[in-house]
């Protein structure tokens, strides 16, 4: 084959994926949003406080930079973040979500419930009625939603909850975004923040 014909090649291969990684600019938020790549949940990343995934699960970890536009806008909402798979199409709400510090430490958004957990509960401090969750308002009509419920509770006196997140000011930050999915035949999705879609992507 021609060497010009294959440098053209790698060229327009590089060209296409540097069109594909672009900023999403969400003007309503003023923040600006990349996508920066997907992985499996590996011991380099924070925990999450699932201690057990079950079986034909997975958890899958979408990385993002966020960019601040506005620094007087306020507080970032990462309940606007959503997972719809494809074939079939499905809804995910995070599982969890931290902030990636320039040591490679990690802070998580905090926790909250909307139903009170029992007095027994050591999470009795992500009770909070009064924060919105804003999930909610952004869903896909004709795509059926997962949630996952968290049992604070055990198998006899079960105290399920399903958390969402409390937005707060950050600054510019890696987020490291958690989603809980089947391992069988969840293969690829669109991350999605609002009504604004971030990125296509394979799902480790």
């Amino acid at each position: 084959m021609n060497k010009s014909l294959i440098i053209i090649g790698i060229f327009i291969a590089l060209s296409s994926f540097k069109s594909y990684a672009q900023k999403t600019t969400i003007e309503q938020d003023s923040v600006e949003i990349e996508f920066v790549k997907n992985d499996k949940l590996k011991s380099k990343y924070p925990k999450t406080y699932i201690g057990t995934i079950l079986n034909g699960f997975r958890i899958t970890v979408l990385e993002v930079d966020i960019k601040n536009i506005d620094l007087k806008k306020g507080e970032f909402d990462p309940n606007k973040f959503y997972l719809i798979s494809d074939k079939p199409k499905f809804q995910y709400r995070p599982l969890d979500i931290f902030i990636a510090d320039d040591k490679n430490d990690y802070s998580r958004f905090e926790l909250v419930t909307k139903k009170k957990p029992k007095e027994t509960s050591s999470m009795r401090e992500t009770y909070d009625p009064n924060i919105k969750d804003t999930y909610l308002d952004y869903k896909i009509d004709g795509v059926s939603g997962i949630k996952i419920p968290i049992n604070l509770g055990s198998a006899e006196f079960p105290d399920k909850h399903v958390f969402h997140f409390k937005p707060k000011v950050i600054n510019d930050s890696r987020i490291l975004i958690y989603f809980y999915i089947s391992s069988d035949f969840i293969k690829s999705g669109t991350l999605y923040y609002g009504n604004e879609k971030i990125a296509e992507t394979k799902l480790k």
